[in-house]
């Protein structure tokens, strides 16, 4: 388990640390159904219909931006509707959705209290690494469930990784 850290400014500083992470598993979510949504409705239903890879360019870039104008809920419900979504998946998206939304919404008003003692702040640390594991997990088993669908497009599991070192390399280089 992680250290929970044993001076007051350090304990403020952890805390505010591992919400924003929980909120940024909580977007990696979302950009998984949206890329999810791209596996599973726009290339079966639309690649072959685009003439130049211009064409399919802005159509990838139209279909990705209308998707995340979508709150998750409807994320949800989007991959749905294109695909049968086992229920364990289900399961945890419907959490991740009631998580994130009282992260967004509800979390330091609630924990108000809780935040002003060592041992408040102490289960406020452990509670946000479950639940960033929690979101980590749906993300996961999404990607699972994906990656038929993207190894059929052509997005193997090998093409991802070599895709993953060049970003890293360009990443590294413009730094």
């Amino acid at each position: 388990m992680d250290e929970f850290p044993g001076d007051h400014a350090e304990q403020v500083k952890e805390i505010y640390a591992r919400f924003g992470l929980a909120i940024y598993q909580a977007q990696c979510l979302e950009h998984g159904l949206v890329n999810a949504l791209v596996m599973l409705d726009l290339i079966p239903n639309e690649r072959h219909k685009v003439k130049s890879r211009a064409q399919w360019e802005g159509l990838v870039d139209y279909f990705m931006d209308s998707k995340f104008e979508l709150t998750l809920g409807k994320l949800i419900k989007s991959l749905s509707a294109v695909a049968a979504v086992p229920d364990n998946l289900a399961q945890d998206l419907a959490s991740a959705l009631k998580l994130r939304n009282y992260l967004a919404h509800h979390y330091f008003r609630e924990r108000s209290e809780m935040f002003v003692s060592a041992t408040g702040r102490r289960k406020m640390f452990d509670e946000l690494i479950e639940w960033c594991d929690q979101l980590s997990k749906a993300d996961d088993e999404l990607s699972f469930v994906v990656a038929p669908a993207a190894a059929a497009a052509g997005l193997t599991p090998e093409l991802q990784e070599k895709l993953f070192k060049e970003l890293l390399e360009r990443a590294q280089n413009s730094s």
